[in-house]
């Protein structure tokens, strides 16, 4: 167990989340400075990070929401255009999932503030704009 972890309580009450990466922001002793003896110490920014801050994955207040949305494209497109419609908006969506994904993890590494919303709300407008236009042609 490393220093960072808490050992489990044992009435099983609620534990403060684990920090699971730390950053070194500043790692150069101050310049101008003189050090002496053994108490000589460069100056370190520590940045704790846990995962639900990072934007990755749903926030606890979103819950289903997003896949609840996909699955109801989804069906609108079987009922309305078919199933390889359907199959189609599928396959569509994941490849925008991936993309916006991507996306979102670079700009969370150049620290900019994310906001996953904007690429779901496009992937699924594209998606169906794609499978609308593809199924245009059909019987």
């Amino acid at each position: 167990m490393s220093s960072l972890e808490r050992p489990p309580h044992e009435n099983d009450t609620p534990q403060e989340p684990r920090v699971h990466d730390a950053e070194i922001l500043h790692g150069h002793s101050r310049q101008g400075e003189q050090h002496s003896g053994s108490d000589a110490r460069s100056g370190y920014t520590v940045r704790f990070v846990q995962f639900r801050q990072s934007g990755f994955g749903a926030a606890p207040t979103e819950g289903c929401l997003p896949p609840a949305i996909t699955f109801g494209f989804f069906l609108g497109c079987l009922v309305q255009l078919g199933i390889l419609a359907a199959i189609g908006f599928v396959v569509f969506w994941c490849i925008g999932a991936v993309i916006g994904t991507l996306l979102q993890v670079r700009r969370t590494l150049n620290r900019q503030p994310t906001n996953p919303w904007i690429w779901r709300i496009a992937n699924w407008i594209v998606c169906l704009m794609l499978v609308s236009w593809l199924a245009e042609g059909r019987p």
